[in-house]
């Protein structure tokens, strides 16, 4: 989000380097070595192959469509050559998430004339996606720090600095669809932490408890610093409250909340019209929806707002783009990763454990943003996305130097049962 086109840089160079691997040593390294494998790469290609059912319905072929949908395929064959190296990504991921975001922050800090009227921006991404993607990131930053795990003290202080850096500018980009993440983030957090809680033993669980109540009395104390002493926070938060309820009232329809409900309500009732296939690129929507009997005044403000900048949705987007099977194939994306990273969540390997749990986090921040604001629609987002969701996964799912992993083997073993009921 600081350099343009540095993350397709970084993808189609890991993807050169898996595609040489494969036709050195097949056999080695680039196969499916089960049925996981094959499951993760058909879910990394459903994009694709949701979009060209939709243009082989239409008779009507859309090069530029499959854009974000191939970024992320690649990727899917990335994570088959991630997976096959053992390296500890996550201890990689620890020190590149902060790096990144303070990165970020020195870029939007630099460059103010780029901003959008006096929210934080780059010159190629909107405060939108900007502060979803950082909030998210720095999210899972704090998250990551925890006793017990070895780090250094200077890894530490990167993560408190990268953290904050990434909150900051989340603040001053003003995106509130990215707040509204948190909470969610934040439960599954208090979800994971309570099964450990039952897991453990004796002081452990003494201490997971005291852990936990503090992470959770400093977060309702520094939200209501935030909102309190921060004009940036509490006027969002206001004015997404006044615009919702006057929405649901009827009194006020143009406010930036309410034209995103009003986009929900309209997207549904257009989508009905073509619901197996949608309508592909937005300019063949627009051309349909001008002789829609939807068409009408009181759709106005919802259908020119789409018209300049989208339905400020991923599920909206893919339903209304390629129908059904583009929803279908969007949920696909976002679960089957998410359902691996479950399965692994309390693996007895630290660096797959937190992966798993870094992985949740992370798919979890990106579906709640989307409902709000598009998380997967440019290529530069499909491209982080993926990258970022192949390298969790090849954490995870990595043959352990000593073995597969126990406690995600089907193998009826009590550290399996551990890893499943926990």
């Amino acid at each position: 989000m600081t350099v343009r086109h540095g993350v397709h840089v970084s993808l189609f160079a890991l993807l050169l380097i898996a595609l040489i691997v494969f036709f050195q040593n097949k056999q080695a390294h680039f196969r499916f070595e089960d049925k996981t494998d094959l499951i993760i790469v058909l879910s990394f290609c459903g994009l694709i192959f949701a979009v060209l059912l939709g243009q082989l319905f239409r008779s009507k072929m859309h090069m530029a469509a499959f854009d974000g949908p191939s970024r992320i395929a690649f990727a899917g064959l990335i994570f088959l050559l991630l997976k096959s190296r053992q390296i500890p990504y996550i201890k990689i991921l620890d020190v590149a998430i902060p790096v990144g975001l303070l990165c970020v922050l020195t870029a939007v800090t630099l460059n103010p004339s780029v901003y959008w009227e006096g929210r934080f921006a780059t010159y190629f991404v909107d405060p939108n996606t900007l502060g979803s993607q950082t909030f998210i990131l720095a999210l899972i930053v704090f998250l990551s720090i925890g006793p017990g795990l070895g780090e250094s003290r200077w890894l530490l202080l990167l993560k408190l600095m990268g953290g904050t850096a990434g909150i900051y500018v989340s603040i001053y980009s003003g995106s509130r669809g990215a707040w509204l993440a948190g909470p969610f983030i934040f439960l599954l957090f208090l979800l994971i932490r309570f099964g450990d809680f039952w897991r453990a033993q004796g002081a452990d669980r003494i201490n997971i408890a005291l852990q936990t109540s503090l992470i959770i009395i400093a977060s309702i104390i520094l939200f209501c610093l935030a909102f309190y002493f921060s004009d940036a926070v509490s006027s969002r938060v206001i004015s997404a409250n006044h615009e919702i309820r006057n929405w649901f009232t009827g009194e006020n329809l143009d406010g930036s909340a309410g034209i995103r409900l009003s986009i929900w309500k309209f997207s549904f009732q257009f989508a009905s019209e073509s619901l197996l296939f949608g309508y592909g690129e937005e300019k063949n929507m627009m051309q349909i929806l001008s002789n829609s009997p939807l068409n009408i005044p009181a759709n106005e403000i919802a259908i020119n707002t789409m018209a300049l900048t989208g339905p400020h949705s991923d599920i909206l987007s893919k339903l209304l783009s390629s129908g059904l099977f583009g929803l279908i194939a969007y949920l696909c994306l976002l679960f089957v990763p998410f359902y691996f990273f479950y399965a692994h969540r309390n693996s007895l390997l630290g660096d797959k454990k937190r992966a798993a749990r870094m992985g949740m986090y992370y798919i979890t921040g990106v579906f709640i943003a989307g409902l709000s604001n598009e998380q997967l629609s440019l290529k530069y987002l499909c491209t982080f996305y993926g990258l970022m969701t192949a390298t969790l996964l090849a954490q995870v799912l990595q043959a352990s130097k000593q073995g597969a992993d126990q406690s995600s083997v089907p193998s009826g073993t009590k550290a399996h049962e551990a890893s499943v009921n926990g």
